[in-house]
């Protein structure tokens, strides 16, 4: 028999410490399931070891080191993270044994990856470490926002309720997401068909017509000469010239991470008209709908906002939010803090005037980052509207100054032979 140390929730909701004598972690659980208990923490109880690592609730902590018995932690996306918290709801809403239902659960997933992801959870708990001292291992390869709901459920003894909310939520994110990248195809589409004209005009005819004026040998219009030049630079450039910019952009924003550089970055894209808008709204409503998520389920308002700071992408917004949950642990009220840091729309300093009105606090919160993801779709479908035109009239001036710079050359010739 093995000697289990455990902290779970009564049917009250109390939390109870104690340590019980089971064959296994699988008995142990089914044990403590049998009582009406939900299991916050299980370990097993080594005397003369160290206790087994407690859960971090920083985000942004350094991950322990994965050892070489262990399946290791891929990285997860958005769609691995939904459908793992989804599988882990289930299981922990059945009462059942943690370790033994995502086993085999990972027998039945298509996915390679999940499968590999819920065997590597599986086998870490069997292994006598909690599932705390798991998801401080895997911090650094699923997203950080499921690590808060993940904390908040072990904290609140809440944790098939809130593994539901992760699911909801990252639908919801996935969803806005999704309808900014999809305002932006449109524009997208436009700029590549406007590039390829403009390279079939300066790398085919272009050329061809300079052949031309120039074995007639007369002076050229200073608008032809203009566009001439600028054809023999494309030319240089060629067709690689759109695929090399994008290249270039992707290499920028990977070489921006390893340097540091992520918050002039984000600052430089939060800058462009209408997109930047657009992401940064669509941040705010993602901080907003978490925090609204853990200030329901009684986290700590500096703790929530900590950790509703990881699941903002925008750097400059993420360290505003960080200094914010500073600032009304060190005793500001939350609307003093937010007015002081200034990079908080107004509306938003308003609702933190409810910081301390609890549920309604929380639903302003989720009205708010409604509102946020509403404004980002407008946003991103403004810039669609604006874009088509924007596009249609620089191929309609550029191929009109074109046309004009190679006929006036040819008018000229005319009215030197008559």
């Amino acid at each position: 028999m093995t000697r289990f140390r455990y902290r779970a929730t009564d049917e009250n909701g109390q939390t109870v410490e104690g340590d019980l004598s089971a064959p296994s972690m699988d008995v142990a659980h089914q044990e403590l399931a049998h009582r009406g208990w939900q299991v916050i923490e299980l370990t097993v109880d080594r005397e003369g070891e160290a206790p087994a690592e407690p859960f971090v609730s920083q985000v942004g902590g350094s991950a322990g080191a994965s050892s070489s018995r262990h399946l290791p932690f891929e990285k997860m996306s958005g769609g691995d993270t939904e459908l793992l918290a989804g599988q882990m709801a289930n299981v922990t809403g059945a009462g059942l044994p943690l370790s033994a239902g995502l086993r085999a659960l990972g027998e039945e997933v298509p996915s390679y990856r999940m499968r590999r992801w819920l065997l590597a959870i599986s086998e870490r708990l069997d292994r006598g470490q909690s599932l705390g001292a798991v998801a401080r291992e895997a911090e650094g390869s699923w997203p950080r926002y499921f690590l808060a709901m993940l904390f908040a459920g072990q904290r609140t003894g809440k944790l098939p309720t809130l593994l539901n909310e992760c699911v909801v939520h990252l639908r919801t994110t996935a969803d806005v997401r999704r309808q900014l990248w999809v305002a932006m195809a449109y524009p997208g589409v436009l700029i590549f068909a406007a590039w390829l004209l403009l390279s079939f005009l300066t790398t085919w005819l272009l050329p061809q017509f300079k052949s031309i004026f120039l074995a007639f040998g007369t002076e050229l219009p200073g608008i032809t000469r203009a566009i001439l030049l600028w054809s023999d630079f494309m030319s240089f450039l060629g067709w690689w010239f759109l695929p090399s910019l994008v290249v270039a952009a992707w290499l920028a924003w990977i070489v921006s991470d390893s340097l540091g550089w992520e918050r002039a970055r984000d600052a430089l894209v939060s800058r462009i008209p209408l997109f930047g808008e657009a992401r940064r709204s669509a941040a705010l409503g993602e901080f907003c709908r978490l925090l609204s998520l853990l200030v329901k389920y009684q986290v700590g308002l500096p703790e929530a906002m900590r950790l509703a700071a990881g699941s903002v992408r925008d750097v400059d917004l993420r360290e505003a939010c960080l200094e914010l949950a500073t600032r009304v642990e060190a005793g500001e009220s939350l609307t003093e803090a937010a007015t002081g840091i200034g990079r908080f729309p107004q509306d938003l300093l308003h609702l933190f005037r409810w910081a301390d009105r609890g549920d309604d606090f929380a639903e302003g919160l989720q009205n708010a980052s409604e509102v946020l993801s509403a404004q980002s779709r407008v946003h991103s479908h403004t810039l669609a509207i604006v874009c088509e035109p924007a596009v249609t009239i620089a191929i309609g001036v550029t191929v009109g100054l074109t046309v004009i710079a190679l006929f006036m050359p040819l008018v000229k010739l005319l009215n030197d032979l008559i």
